[in-house]
């Protein structure tokens, strides 16, 4: 039989979550899920991809009562009524809508923890956003849609893959379900839980995010696990997925151990199995010009992870070869791509996914 085996709710997009033993389904989601968010003054999201450190962070919140803590000093309490009245311009990935900004103290409690200015907003009773390929579903401040769905056997199958230690929270899905085959859910297109029918929307692509310790946001070794996925669950266009993003149909109450019915299945999504032969070679050394900076590097790892292990930072978000801000110019040598789209025209380059075959020169591009 396959149930519930866990169900999650993230009130404050990027930092920690809490467990519950039932979560009913509301407009955008879970009741409290991802309802506030941390922003740029002029309302472009902020996460736990620019700043860790917000993994780290507690929350619990009861009706409208929150409490924030980031040590057993750092501790907030508000209520949502304290918002403003005035719904402002925000954005996340590109999607325009409105929300609510928080009262001063508020905003500098979080400012000071991150040193610069940030506000923490609130989706309000109403909610304005929409996801992008269903203009009548309501989403809260989650990245694109209300739910996301894990399977713990397709999760065992990528521990066992992975050299380093995993937790299932990296992934922060809402609903983890077990008793099913790995990657069963790729062929469902619809599913019912409790009185509640969900349709999969599409497979959820990974980013940064899921390569954080969740207690010392610190990165885990070797961009796992980023890099094993890579191995099985990247597409064509170098989208690396794990996970199901889910809409719902009707509001209702799930529980853990509730039954899962597949009630309609389809075609699952093609990936590129590229495992890594079993035979082990010595890493070649080389050399990485950037930018005039001679460092050593070898023919093993990303240019991305050599150079910031000699304290050189590129701008990034994904570390997965999708949003492209780690583009440079390759002005001399070769590299091995890991992705399809990490070799662009004109000698453009993505340095999270692409590994040096030998010496190579490479230049910040031109703004």
């Amino acid at each position: 039989m396959i149930f519930v085996n866990q169900l999650y709710i993230y009130p404050i997009k990027s930092m920690q979550g809490i467990q519950l033993t039932k979560a009913n389904t509301v407009d955008g989601g879970f009741e409290h899920d991802r309802i506030l968010m941390l922003s740029e003054p002029d309302g472009t999201f902020i996460t736990a991809r620019q700043h860790p450190e917000l993994l780290k962070i507690k929350t619990s919140i009861v009706k409208n009562e929150v409490h924030i803590s980031l040590s057993p000093t750092e501790i907030i309490i508000f209520n949502l009524d304290e918002f403003s009245l005035n719904y402002e311009p925000t954005e996340i990935w590109g999607n325009h809508f409105t929300s609510l900004i928080a009262p001063i103290r508020i905003n500098q409690f979080f400012s000071q923890i991150l040193h610069k200015d940030v506000q923490l907003r609130w989706v309000g009773q109403q909610l304005t956003r929409r996801t992008k390929r269903y203009p009548d579903i309501p989403v809260s401040f989650a990245d694109g849609y209300p739910y996301l769905l894990l399977n713990k056997a397709s999760f065992d199958y990528l521990q066992q893959q992975c050299p380093e230690k995993l937790d299932i929270r990296l992934f922060r899905g809402n609903i983890i379900i077990q008793g099913a085959l790995p990657f069963a859910e790729d062929g469902w297109k619809t599913i019912k839980i409790g009185n509640v029918i969900f349709d999969i929307v599409k497979p959820c692509s990974r980013c940064v995010i899921t390569t954080m310790n969740i207690k010392s946001a610190i990165f885990l070794a070797d961009n796992e696990p980023i890099k094993t996925l890579r191995y099985f669950r990247a597409d064509k266009q170098g989208e690396i997925d794990f996970g199901m993003n889910m809409i719902a149909r009707n509001h209702g109450t799930i529980s853990v151990h509730d039954k899962i019915e597949v009630l309609e299945r389809q075609p699952a999504k093609n990936y590129i199995k590229t495992f890594p032969p079993e035979i082990k070679t010595e890493a070649k050394v080389c050399t990485i010009n950037f930018e005039n900076q001679i460092i050593k590097a070898n023919n093993k790892q990303t240019i991305l992870e050599q150079l910031e292990q000699h304290k050189i930072a590129l701008p990034y978000s994904c570390r997965a070869g999708i949003c492209g801000r780690c583009l440079v110019e390759l002005k001399q040598g070769e590299v091995e791509a890991l992705t399809q789209a990490a070799i662009r025209r004109n000698n453009k380059i993505l340095a999270c996914s692409c590994v040096p075959k030998g010496d190579i020169t490479i230049k910040l591009l031109k703004k």
